[in-house]
Formats: C-alpha cells, sequence, structure tokens
C-alpha cells in the first residue's frame, strides 16, 4: 500500500504556521513537521508539539533566513548575513573551510537547541533544500553521527512517478538526484522516502495515477508561511479523497 509523509516546514519560524500546523495535526490532515531551531516563535511551537507525540518532529537546517544561533566571522565574510546580522538566502555559496566549518557549528548548535527541550528529532530537511548541496555532506555526516539522526529529506526522488515537465527535463532530474541518493543511502546510511514533491504537484499527480507498490512519498508543504496561502485550504479540504490509489498517512517515525 502506498504510504504518505505530509510534512509541513518552517515550524517556529511564523505564528500563523505554528497554528496552522497544530490545527492540522488535531485534524489528522499531516503527521510530520521540521522545526526552525533560530525561529522566533520556537518556544511556542515547542510548547505546543508535546501535545502530539504520535508525529514526526525533524529539525528544518537554516542558514538562509533569521539570526543564527552562533556568531562566526566567516558568516560575515561570506555575505550570508544582511546589514541586521540575520542570514539571508544566497543561492550561489563559496564553501571555503572556515564557512563549511561555521555551518557545522551552527547547524549542530540547532539540532541540540531542539534536544534540549526534550523533543526526539526524527529526522532532519534544510529551509531552501540547501542540504542538498553536494559539498554539505561531510557536515551531514558530522552532525549525523553526533546526534544518532537516521533520516533525512531527499528532494531528489523517483521521478519516473512524476509527470512535471518535458521527459528529457525528468530524465535529467532524475540523474542529478542520483549522486544525492547514493551518497545519503550508501555512504551515510541514511533513510528517505522513495519520493519527494512539494503538495500541490503531488496531489496533482497521486489524484490520476494508480500506484500498486509499496512506495513511500513525501509531499511538502507550508501551511501559514507567506507566499503559501494555498497550502492550508488545499489540506483542509478533502484532499485524501482526490488519491486515487489505497494509502495511509505514516510519519518520519515509521520510515
Amino acid at each position: 500500500m502506498l504510504k504518505i509523509i505530509i510534512n509541513a516546514d518552517d515550524l517556529g519560524g511564523f505564528q500563523m504556521c505554528n497554528d496552522a500546523v497544530f490545527r492540522l495535526m488535531a485534524l489528522h490532515k499531516i503527521s510530520s513537521s521540521t522545526l526552525m531551531a533560530n525561529g522566533p516563535f520556537l518556544m511556542d511551537a515547542i510548547a505546543r508539539a508535546k501535545n502530539f507525540p504520535q508525529y514526526s518532529f525533524g529539525v528544518h537546517l537554516n542558514i538562509s533566513q533569521f539570526f543564527p544561533l552562533i556568531f562566526d566571522i566567516a558568516f560575515w565574510q561570506s555575505d550570508m548575513l544582511d546589514s541586521q546580522g540575520a542570514f539571508r538566502y544566497r543561492k550561489l555559496i563559496v564553501p571555503t573551510p572556515k564557512l563549511i566549518g561555521a555551518i557545522q557549528r551552527e547547524w549542530a548548535a540547532q539540532i541540540a537547541k531542539i534536544c534540549d527541550f526534550g523533543i526526539p528529532v526524527s529526522h532532519i530537511d534544510s529551509h531552501q533544500h540547501v542540504h542538498t548541496r553536494l559539498w554539505m555532506y561531510p557536515i551531514l555526516k558530522f552532525i549525523c553521527k553526533k546526534f544518532n539522526i537516521k533520516k533525512i529529506r531527499s528532494k531528489f526522488g523517483c521521478h519516473e512517478y512524476s509527470r512535471n515537465g518535458h521527459f528529457l527535463r525528468r530524465i535529467i532530474r532524475q540523474l542529478r538526484g542520483m549522486p544525492h541518493r547514493v551518497i545519503q543511502t550508501k555512504m551515510l546510511g541514511l533513510r528517505s522516502p522513495d519520493h519527494f514533491a512539494c503538495l500541490g504537484d503531488g496531489l496533482d499527480f497521486l489524484s490520476f495515477q494508480k500506484i500498486d507498490t509499496d512506495l513511500i512519498i513525501e509531499l511538502m508543504c507550508h501551511p501559514g508561511v507567506p507566499h503559501f496561502e494555498g497550502d492550508l485550504p488545499t489540506l483542509l479540504d478533502d484532499y485524501e479523497e482526490k488519491i486515487c490509489s489505497p494509502f495511509r498517512h505514516i510519519s518520519y517515525h515509521e520510515l
């Protein structure tokens, strides 16, 4: 039977996101979420997450928004901080040894902060998918070993299960994803869902394609987050009835 993980990103980053995520969990509409350890509304999210032990909570590793937990001159030197000292998203980052060390310490601090509040960390993913850059993998190896983390989001899934884009483009995406999955599963020994998609594309595909295999799909959503206004009404709607395959929700705990 098809298994679906619906993971809400950015928990702790926005009050509206916190409210939407826990509303959806109470309604059994999503099964997982990832916490932003440097988010301004983290403490509210931590307090409320403890009321939902049946769901999985991971860490949304972040070097793209809000203030870092540690001060490191390498962030300034790499132009990753704005004039106020907060992270800003940069698509192109030169991975100097000093910067790699700074990111490693920052992400270790982010995971440690969640652990210190008594939240079992089920998995990791990242803001803007920065953890899928190949030069990040030594950092991931360190933090996964340090905190005994065994599960990770793979942005690159089995793209034969996607109808988005031209056939050749789908093949290119699949080839690009191969080294990531090899590193994650073979070299780092981490587990990830078989396929990954954003909420809209995933539900669109599942509404017309019947899947008979024992596939695990993660659908990423951002309820209550600015610029993702459509996710909350989509999840509150009877989206389950539109999925044409028998399925059940699982969390990262069951992966």
